[in-house]
Order: structure tokens, then C-alpha cells, then sequence
């Protein structure tokens, strides 16, 4: 375990140093990385419909890439939602986002945040979604190259080509060290959940059961999304 924790740290700080002192690429990564989750549950429909989609969704009918997006865009509280919302809340993230995260955007921590059993879901969701996610989020960053940089000339062209070689490399190294993380915060975060929801950890223990199978067919479910 021990050694774990130290790859994970030095892939941690490669990866968010890496990604500090590349400016306005690292904003563009983390849109990226939520329209790959679009990709990944295959709704490009409601991806394409932007903003006045996410406003949709807020009143209750989304997708879980809805959700991811709805929680980066507006970052409500997480502390506000009921268990079966933390519980979609907890899938939404761990299938379709490759990014690991203890922090919402909302400011709320994840472990404390979330019971017992909704943390073990968003763990054991993110570890086995996540080559589904990597396939989906380098699917992705092929796509902008092709699509954004296609008519840009050499020099154009050459920026595509680095952003697209950026990204991979930004989305392989989230992949690796959240797995870590993942493996890690199955005990703490499952401790933490229940020292902080002691009640609503055992009720919905048997939920998250059903949940947990839900994901592992979705973890190979959503491979095959990459062909549509």
C-alpha cells in the first residue's frame, strides 16, 4: 500500500503540474473531458444541445453525462440531494468521468459527502469504468484534432497534433493514478462515508448492490459504444 501511495503521488504532481503550466489548454482538456462522457454513454444529442440541454436536465430528465456536466457547469450542493441522487450522482461520475475526484465542484468532499455504500459504488464504479472511459476520452481527443484543426494549415495543424498528443497523456495518467486513488479511498472514503451517514450506510447498502452490477455491465457495455 505504501508503495502505492508514492506512484500515486509522483503521477499525481506530473499530472497537475503538467496540467497547471499549460494555461488555457488544460480549460480546454476539462470540456474535453466532458464531452467524452457524452461519447461514452452514447448521447451526442444531448451534448449538442449545450446549455439550454443541461438547463433540461436540471428539472429531472438527464443522462449520467447530463449529470457530470450539470455538476461541472453549475456545481450545486451535494449536501442538498437525496440518497438516490448521490447514488445516480456516484454512477454519472465513476462510468463516464476519467477524472478521479475527493472534491466536487460545488466545494463538497466526496467521502464525506457520501455514505458507506455510495462511496464503495463511486470506487468500485470508477475502477472498472475506467477502460471504457480511456478508450472514449482518446476516441475524443482524435476527433477535435480531425474536426477542429482539419483545414488550419501546417502550423495549425502542428498545434492539433500536440493537443491531441497532450491530452492522451493527460487522460493515461488520470486513468492510472485514479485507479490508485480508487483502490485507496475503497477503505477510507468507506469509513469516513460511514462515520459521517452511519444511517443512510446501511440503508442503502442493498441499493448499491444492485447499483454495483448495474456498473460492471456497463463497464463492458459502453466499451462497444465506441463504434457508434
Amino acid at each position: 500500500m505504501e508503495k502505492l501511495w508514492g506512484w500515486v503521488g509522483i503521477l499525481l504532481v506530473v499530472l497537475y503540474g503538467s496540467q497547471a503550466i499549460s494555461g488555457d489548454v488544460d480549460d480546454v482538456y476539462q470540456l474535453k473531458v466532458v464531452v467524452a462522457a457524452y461519447s461514452t454513454v452514447n448521447d451526442s444529442q444531448s451534448a449538442d444541445e449545450g446549455m439550454a440541454g443541461l438547463l433540461e436536465a436540471s428539472t429531472g430528465e438527464y443522462s449520467k453525462a447530463d449529470l457530470v456536466a450539470l455538476m461541472e457547469t453549475l456545481g450545486p450542493s451535494v449536501k442538498k440531494m437525496d440518497a438516490k441522487t448521490k447514488r445516480e450522482m456516484a454512477l454519472a461520475f465513476g462510468e463516464t468521468d476519467i477524472r478521479y475526484h475527493l472534491k466536487f465542484k460545488s466545494g463538497n468532499y466526496v467521502p464525506t459527502s457520501l455514505d458507506m455504500s455510495t462511496n464503495l459504488l463511486y470506487n468500485v464504479s470508477y475502477i472498472v469504468n475506467t477502460p471504457s472511459k480511456l478508450i472514449h476520452n482518446i476516441k475524443t481527443d482524435i476527433a477535435i484534432e480531425k474536426e477542429a484543426f482539419a483545414n488550419s494549415g501546417k502550423v495549425g495543424s502542428a498545434v492539433g497534433f500536440g493537443m491531441k498528443i497532450a491530452f492522451i497523456f493527460w487522460d493515461i495518467l488520470h486513468a492510472i493514478t485514479g485507479v490508485g486513488l480508487a483502490i485507496i479511498m475503497l477503505l477510507i472514503g468507506s469509513i469516513v462515508g460511514l462515520l459521517f451517514h452511519p444511517i443512510h450506510s446501511i440503508a442503502n447498502l442493498i441499493p448499491v448492490l444492485w447499483n454495483v452490477c448495474v456498473t460492471l455491465w456497463h463497464a463492458i457495455a459502453y466499451i462497444f459504444n465506441v463504434f457508434k
